[in-house]
């Protein structure tokens, strides 16, 4: 690679406010197009640092508030054709709609039109040319070429618009990571995920697959809490997170910066890939209380890891849970993030959406008319929401909605 980026970081500096401004929004073009008193407050640090805290109050009024109406579903329970699918881990959409679906089971990318309809299979599983056996991803290219990292046979596979192979790109292998978190970022950046340093590095390289740089991924700053498991001989070592903890993802947004989601804060930074802090992101929260069955179905989540000699300790269960789940980024850079419910709203359940814009500003909630996947990451274009959802039987379709702004 032809240069290193410093890792990311969390950093923490002396809270020195300038101002501490509540704010007039305007309609300017933005999400928040109306004029209307926002209830939050944005303090700029001495540093530049930006810090926005926001209330519980929401920007929008009822008139105002976003929805998502479902007008596609691509996938059939009891069909034995290529829209039954067995596990969706990743997928992208060109420019036409057209969907482009990575099935984890069969190991073959399916390619449906804006209306639903099957056109083609694109791979499939196997260890020759144009195969896969650990395939991670499938990302389109500016050009539309159909790019598939197989993690399995250490190479990217690269497809032409009619499905034929290309040619392909040797990449580090020997290891498995699900769900992939390369790809294409919003700056048509391929990234590679490189092995060592706790799986955190990433190379980057332009559409030719030419090499730009080596990054490395944010890491949560907050050290999380295991259970450990060292055989007698020392031979076999194991180790299971502590249920209900807060954790942090990340995501890379249209404007080149990132943004991380500390879910147990609920608490939002925007950073440049080299690690400097631009924006903090804050919003008043309740964390959900975890109830009994929540409880047992924990200790029975670990049953791998008990029945393998591990032991557990209830008592280091937290008595809450984070009131947030995970986010993305649509193309506008205003960050949806996924509200966590408690069991009495389990009809909630990955359908509740805090929306705020690029400056961090609490717009208001969406509630889907679906329940939502975290992985494989949504994606929202031009107004349209594209994302995997399942049935109470846990099928997989691909769903797609439209975002309606009053």
């Amino acid at each position: 690679m032809s240069a290193t980026v410093p890792s990311f970081r969390h950093t923490t500096r002396p809270f020195i406010p300038t101002a501490t401004l509540p704010l007039l929004l305007a309609a300017c073009g933005s999400a928040a197009d109306t004029a209307a008193t926002w209830s939050g407050t944005v303090d700029t640090l001495l540093s530049g640092e930006i810090v926005v805290h926001n209330t519980d109050d929401p920007f929008w009024t009822a008139e105002q508030t976003w929805r998502v109406v479902e007008d596609l579903r691509i996938g059939n329970a009891m069909s034995e054709g290529p829209d039954l699918f067995g596990s969706i881990l990743a997928f992208d959409v060109d420019a036409w709609g057209r969907i482009f679906v990575l099935d984890n089971q069969a190991q073959e990318v399916r390619i449906f039109d804006a209306d639903g309809s099957f056109v083609r299979t694109v791979g499939r599983k196997g260890e020759g040319p144009g195969e896969f056996t650990q395939a991670g991803s499938v990302d389109l290219s500016r050009n539309g070429e159909i790019w598939v990292m197989g993690m399995g046979e250490a190479r990217v596979s690269i497809f032409d618009t009619a499905g034929t192979l290309f040619r392909t790109e040797r990449t580090d292998g020997g290891f498995v990571i699900m769900p992939y978190p390369g790809g294409f970022d919003p700056l048509g950046r391929y990234n590679v995920v490189l092995p060592g340093g706790g799986m955190r590095r990433m190379a980057r390289f332009d559409q030719s697959y030419n090499p730009i740089d080596t990054i490395t991924m944010p890491e949560d700053p907050d050290e999380g809490e295991f259970f450990e498991y060292i055989s007698e001989t020392g031979t076999a070592m194991m180790s299971a997170s502590v249920p209900f903890q807060g954790f942090m993802s990340w995501r890379n947004s249209p404007a080149g910066t990132v943004w991380t989601l500390l879910t147990g804060s609920y608490q939002l930074t925007e950073m440049t890939s080299g690690g400097e802090v631009l924006r903090t992101v804050t919003k008043e929260h309740r964390p959900i209380p975890v109830t009994a069955e929540e409880r047992e179905q924990a200790i029975e989540n670990l049953e791998w890891f008990t029945g393998q000699g591990g032991t557990i300790d209830p008592s280091r269960f937290p008595g809450s849970k984070p009131s947030t789940a995970s986010f993305f980024i649509d193309d506008e850079i205003n960050l949806w993030v996924e509200r966590e419910v408690a069991v009495a709203d389990e009809d909630d359940e990955r359908r509740l959406f805090d929306i705020f814009d690029a400056e961090g500003r609490f717009l208001g909630m969406v509630r889907l008319p679906f329940p939502l996947r975290s992985s494989p990451r949504p994606i929202v274009r031009g107004g349209v929401l594209y994302g995997v959802t399942s049935d109470e039987m846990g099928v997989p379709y691909v769903v797609r909605g439209r975002v309606v702004k009053p």
